[in-house]
């Protein structure tokens, strides 16, 4: 490889232009980004926005196990019923359901307090204040 002499301008000249093609390449690469961070990836979908995202939020709150154990008590205790609690869960896994499973006791907790409200409503029970 030989090298070609060139003059100061020349330098010069190159120089500019590889500034230039250094910034047209940071700039498709930003537009790339951008493009790619608004869900137009051909079917990809952009995790990172997905996570930032209000539903991933809610669904993680909705299977949160701990949460739905909390609020299945809360109704329990609420109805005075609290001492039934093993029985009703007993009866949950009878059903071929796991009490571990978030989804199945929000299900078995509605089910219940429907059922609840509908012996309260035809034996006119009151809530206690």
């Amino acid at each position: 490889m030989t090298l070609v002499p060139m003059n100061v301008e020349q330098l010069r000249r190159q120089a500019i232009k590889n500034s230039q093609l250094k910034e047209e390449q940071q700039k498709n690469y930003q537009a790339k980004l951008d493009q790619m961070s608004k869900h137009n990836v051909g079917g990809i979908y952009d995790i990172r926005a997905i996570k930032k995202s209000n539903q991933f939020k809610e669904q993680k709150v909705y299977f949160d196990t701990e949460k739905v154990n909390a609020e299945f008590e809360d109704m329990m205790t609420y109805n005075r019923l609290i001492t039934k609690k093993q029985n009703f869960l007993d009866h949950l896994k009878s059903l071929g359901h796991s009490t571990t499973d978030a989804h199945s006791m929000r299900l078995w907790t509605r089910i219940v307090d429907e059922i609840i409200g509908d012996v309260k409503l035809a034996y006119d029970i009151k809530d206690r204040d």
